[in-house]
């Protein structure tokens, strides 16, 4: 696939990375705060790889249940996603030992932090991923 890739050096990096070494990246939320802004909220927010390897990771700051509860007989409202959920997202670009601060715009109070929102990234202790604002 390399002859193909637009970024040969990345594709090389990234390949390194996940087939010839052990890379587990562990993503810690450090702090999150908001605070009222002009039209909604900022959310700075302060994440931490105590893992290993090196990967982008969106970071949303949520209000609301992602999925529908489903009814007990209906085995197909998991994947509806809840009318109510609202979130904002920004990406990171965290290796091993990284920190990075940043900040979130949310037109909605936000109530809590997610690393990983779409669970894209292998990661280990994903619940220290969330944090509650």
């Amino acid at each position: 696939m390399r002859p193909y890739a637009a970024d040969p050096a990345g594709y090389d990096a990234f390949t390194r990375q996940w087939f010839e070494e052990k890379a587990m990246p562990q993503y810690v939320v450090e702090s999150a705060t908001k605070v009222a802004a002009a039209g909604g909220y900022d959310v700075r927010v302060r994440v931490k790889n105590t893992g290993t390897g090196r990967m982008p990771v969106e970071v949303a700051a949520v209000s609301g249940e992602r999925w529908a509860k489903p009814a007990k007989d209906d085995t197909t409202a998991a994947s509806v996603q809840d009318p109510d959920y609202r979130e904002a997202r920004g990406t990171v670009i965290l290796g091993s030992g990284d920190v990075q601060e940043f900040t979130v715009h949310c037109d909605f109070e936000p109530k809590q932090i997610v690393v990983d929102p779409d669970v894209r990234v292998l990661q280990l202790k994903r619940k220290q991923a969330v944090a509650k604002l």
